[in-house]
């Protein structure tokens, strides 16, 4: 691997993902900077899409196209002697990534395309799933282990949208961790059973170290057994090969969305709007 390569390779580590290849433009000076800043480290294939403004004093994000189709996004001074990587998150609002989202909106990260389920002879059936939010609210389906970190990260994300009323969040179980993961899920659903919403939010996302349901619990653990049964098999219908998966306006994607992501897929139908 060249040095250039290698370099440009460690600073945008975050935020890789694939990307179209129109290019955005930018104030001359700007880029001239960016170029600038690069060039010291190494770095000269690299095409700039876009260059924006962020939240933070004299620092703009800067999103650009390396090598094949991918896309990354860092920070850098506006005089160009400091270059951060990593992304600004909003705190103010439960850390919304404020990077990924006008990177969405201004087409420099494509929304994922998912797969289409209206000719899936597979079922969705959802009695008996725990379901939070508005009935009336689109309605997204989660499939997850309850040992997956990036299905507990797309839950603690979902979770305050379904709190608002703005999704109506259903979670199926796909066990692919094995009988501890399955504890976990038999448990929490023990738990919804029994009307305890916050502790089995607890529960879940504590991957069963907080809150576990007492002995006495009342709980049909039979039908928890066959609803965790039920989910896997369908799971593996619709051909998932990970976690999490989620389906969203008829189409099934597979990997970690996020609150952004499924906000823009819900608003857009899933068709992806970039300059």
């Amino acid at each position: 691997m060249k040095k250039g390569i290698g370099i440009i390779a460690v600073v945008l580590l975050v935020l890789l993902t694939v990307a179209p290849v129109a290019s955005h433009g930018a104030e001359k000076t700007e880029s001239a900077t960016v170029k600038e800043a690069l060039r010291r480290l190494g770095v000269s294939n690299v095409e700039i899409l876009g260059i924006e403004p962020s939240p933070l004093k004299d620092l703009w994000m800067v999103y650009v196209k390396i090598g094949g189709e991918r896309v990354g996004a860092f920070l850098l001074t506006q005089d160009g002697r400091y270059l951060i990587t990593g992304k600004v998150l909003d705190v103010s609002k439960g850390g919304e990534d404020i990077t990924l989202a006008k990177g969405l909106e201004k087409g420099y990260f494509p929304l994922p395309k998912g797969r289409s389920l209206k000719e899936s002879e597979v079922a969705i059936n959802t009695a008996g799933s725990p379901a939070f939010g508005a009935a009336k609210a689109p309605r997204v389906i989660v499939y997850f282990d309850p040992l997956c970190p990036y299905c507990m990260r797309e839950l603690q994300e979902l979770k305050p949208m379904a709190d608002a009323g703005k999704i109506s969040l259903v979670l199926k179980y796909f066990i692919v961790h094995g009988d501890k993961a399955r504890e976990i899920a038999i448990n929490s659903l023990c738990l919804y059973q029994e009307g305890k919403g916050e502790a089995f939010w607890s529960y879940l996302l504590s991957r069963g170290t907080q809150g576990a349901p007492s002995r006495e619990a009342k709980c049909d653990q039979g039908q928890a057994e066959l609803v965790i049964t039920r989910d896997t098999e369908e799971a593996r219908k619709l051909e998932i090969r990970g976690t999490p998966a989620s389906i969203i306006n008829g189409k099934l994607y597979t990997g970690y969305l996020g609150k952004t992501t499924v906000e823009k897929l819900l608003l857009t139908g899933g068709m992806a709007k970039g300059k």
